[in-house]
């Protein structure tokens, strides 16, 4: 994530500086404050443009960044520094005033002027006011108290100031520019862009991936908790262990749901659903059998690991986390040689609330190569990485998948007793 995000710095720095290398050394502060402007403005405009691009969810990008919760991630951070940096542009252009004292009069180079001069103006306004319109949009976006169906239609609203973000480019870049790289990196970014932002506003976002369908089933495993099949087309294929966006009210819109569900190409997928928030409390009282359903994916990388020559591997599945595990599970059944060898850990707080227990140790009684573990919370403490990491090498993979405070202790402890923590995978479900 870093380094895409440095990668995208670095690469504005470069666009900026190669024309401009055997100038340096003649620059005065007024050249270099312009300079300075220029380049913050192109290394923001990079990355709002990235944001725009993960924020379609293109799936050719899965791969190679790590999965749509890794990109998401990414998109935030993205957004968070194009922010930072879009500041620091109309920083330096407020602070004139103050050099003027310190310097005296500008003595800066004349400006070509070409036919996008009378845009001018309203370019420079419409770009400061879009700056500040952005960061107060990011903060909304940040508030986890936000309600999701609200800061939806407020995350949608930024690909509109993105199109004003490219028109008060487009316009205030120097003339000189569109000749240099950082003019053909504005033009490219511009276009890819402003494509992005309208898929978003068009709610063309994920549309090739969207399938409708209905709810099958429901199955009240908890009062908090319930299971959903959800009976797709045909067309639907997933690989066990992915996610789908599914929306059951459109007003509320899409939500993640990891499918507990290997695929039977039956068009059947399964849902476990815990209320942990407004709308998943509101969703597991109110869902019911044969109301119409829209199901965006799949996505995801969090599938089956491959077998690591009897390496023996550690999944942990914390309460509804252990819902990958399940299709993963289920759809080793048909190929038990392809199964790892690995300690699956269950966990929760008592065994009332352990509702799938009794499913895991049926699929793992078929699995010779997964030892099943059950740990309660109340009676056996809480699980620490010294338990876990207990005579296996520091080479040990991880697959986790639950609470991001469990998650954080254990890498904590993981790492404290050596462990290379790009061993540890997890899926990052926080999509905000």
């Amino acid at each position: 994530m870093k380094k895409l995000i440095w990668g995208t710095v670095l690469v504005a720095l470069a666009a900026w500086l190669l024309p401009a290398a055997g100038l340096l050394a003649g620059w005065d502060i007024w050249a270099w404050r312009k300079q300075l402007i220029y380049f913050t403005g192109l290394a923001s405009f990079l990355l709002m443009t990235l944001v725009m691009l993960l924020a379609v969810r293109p799936q050719w990008l899965e791969k190679p960044l790590g999965g749509l919760d890794k990109m998401y991630r990414l998109h935030k951070w993205a957004g968070i520094w194009s922010v930072v940096l879009a500041l620091l542009h109309y920083g330096i252009k407020l602070a004139k005033g103050p050099m003027l004292t310190l310097f005296g009069e500008a003595t800066g180079e004349q400006r070509i002027r070409t036919f996008l001069e009378v845009f001018r103006g309203s370019a420079k306004d419409l770009g400061e006011w879009s700056v500040w319109i952005f960061a107060v949009m990011i903060l909304l976006a940040l508030w986890q108290r936000l309600p999701y169906h609200l800061w939806r239609y407020v995350h949608k609203a930024m690909a509109v100031f993105y199109l004003i973000i490219v028109y008060h480019g487009i316009v205030l870049t120097p003339a000189q520019w569109w000749l240099q790289p950082g003019g053909a990196l504005i033009a490219a970014a511009s276009i890819a862009g402003s494509w992005c932002a309208l898929i978003s506003l068009t709610g063309h976002i994920g549309r090739t991936s969207t399938h409708t369908g209905h709810v099958l089933a429901v199955r009240q495993l908890l009062t908090d908790t319930l299971e959903v099949v959800c009976q797709l087309d045909r067309n639907w294929r997933h690989a066990p262990g992915q996610f789908a966006f599914v929306t059951f009210d459109r007003l509320e819109g899409p939500h993640p749901f990891t499918i507990a569900s290997s695929d039977c190409r039956d068009g059947q997928v399964r849902f476990a659903i815990k209320g942990l928030g407004n709308y998943t409390e509101k969703l597991v009282s109110s869902i019911r059998a044969g109301q119409p359903v829209t199901i965006e994916g799949p996505y995801g990388c969090f599938t089956t690991p491959q077998p690591e020559d009897g390496q023996e591997q550690i999944w942990i599945a914390a309460g509804i986390g252990v819902t990958p595990f399940i299709a993963w599970l289920e759809g080793l059944q048909n190929s038990p040689t392809a199964t790892p060898v690995a300690s699956l850990y269950y966990c929760t707080k008592n065994e009332q609330e352990a509702v799938f227990a009794a499913r895991l140790q049926q699929l793992c009684e078929r699995l010779p190569g997964i030892t099943l573990h059950l740990h309660f919370s109340q009676r056996d403490g809480y699980l620490t990485a010294e338990q876990l990491l207990a005579g296996k090498t520091a080479a040990v993979k991880v697959w986790f998948c639950g609470p991001a405070a469990f998650s954080d202790s254990l890498r904590h402890g993981m790492e404290k007793l050596g462990m290379d923590l790009r061993n540890f995978h997890q899926e990052l479900f926080q999509l905000r």
